[in-house]
């Protein structure tokens, strides 16, 4: 019985936690017509008034300056049971996911929502940039201050 226990735990740990590498973004959702969930591609911060996102040899632009809010937040990888969160924190550090969900207008005014998964290195960047670029997108909902690890470019 300890050995089938000691085997489910390694192969838990060893399990990838389907969060994105690198310098990849994936899109997790939203109302944009052309891009479906699941989507890999990268943001592109460079230019100084709009927001890409490519993939697949093809854009999505954001303008900064269409952008009514932004919000990032962090979530485990894997929702796991009392007793195995424990024995896997014992291991190793619980794996993190960092989303940003962006609304925005897009060129016919009409309100669109995207939904991305960044990697964990991009999240300072990516807020500083829309901190920056985007300053009006900052208004933090009620329903934000309840939400752990909720921000709208200042910590809680």
């Amino acid at each position: 019985m300890k050995k089938l226990a000691t085997f489910c735990l390694l192969l838990l740990m060893s399990l990838p936690a389907g969060a994105v590498e690198g310098e990849q973004v994936k899109y997790l959702g939203g109302t944009v017509a052309d891009l479906h969930a699941g989507l890999l591609g990268r943001l592109d911060t460079t230019a100084i008034t709009t927001l890409t996102y490519e993939y697949s040899g093809n854009k999505l632009v954001i303008p900064y300056a269409k952008i009514d809010s932004f919000e990032y937040s962090v979530d485990v990888a894997r929702h796991l049971g009392v007793l195995a969160a424990i024995a896997v924190a014992l291991v190793r550090a619980r794996q993190r996911r960092h989303f940003f969900r962006i609304s925005y207008h897009d060129e016919n005014n009409v309100s669109q929502v995207a939904i991305f998964e960044v990697p964990k290195w991009m999240p300072q960047t990516l807020l500083a940039v829309l901190q920056v670029r985007a300053p009006q997108g900052c208004k933090p909902s009620p329903l934000t201050q309840y939400l752990p690890m909720s921000r709208c470019g200042k910590t809680n």
